[in-house]
């Protein structure tokens, strides 16, 4: 085996935002997001928030949480125990799409519905809360997809 082949994607950063339309309760949202997170993260972790009109004057709210370092195994990992195992696969089968090699990057996009009811599933609609898997390193796709069926599946036997 090449000195190359050892080397390993490193998950850096994740960050989790959604919006929160004027229709919305948002505590409601808040709570959405953190329920993807686990609790000693949730309660310590610093919501940034944002205040935007929509196109109709509507008043929108972005929320965003950025986790570094340590947690951000923690919480890939209570994440991935929150998801099914059906849509663990999903993300795995669909990450030809959801990689972009050029920032290095996995997208995900959760129902913002069903994390607030903390039965999370993968959706590709527009209510969403956007889950975006920051690499550093190695950009490939293969050691990707190697990191993320680690902490999906466990370690291959």
């Amino acid at each position: 085996m090449q000195e190359s082949d050892k080397r390993k994607a490193l998950l850096t950063e994740i960050t989790l935002t959604t919006l929160c339309h004027a229709t919305e309760d948002c505590n409601k949202v808040k709570q959405a997001l953190l329920n993807l997170v686990p609790q000693d993260i949730a309660s310590s972790a610093q919501l940034l928030a944002d205040t935007m009109k929509g196109f109709y004057g509507n008043i929108i709210t972005k929320f965003e949480l950025r986790v570094h370092g340590d947690d951000v195994q923690k919480v890939l990992e209570h994440l991935a125990k929150l998801l099914s195992e059906s849509d663990r696969r999903y993300i795995i089968n669909s990450l030809e799409i959801r990689y972009d090699r050029k920032s290095n990057k996995v997208f995900i996009r959760i129902d913002k519905q069903s994390a607030y009811l903390k039965t999370p599933f993968v959706s590709e609609g527009d209510d969403v809360i956007k889950i975006v898997l920051s690499f550093s390193m190695l950009r490939s796709l293969d050691s990707v997809r190697e990191v993320l069926e680690e902490i999906f599946f466990g370690p291959k036997k």
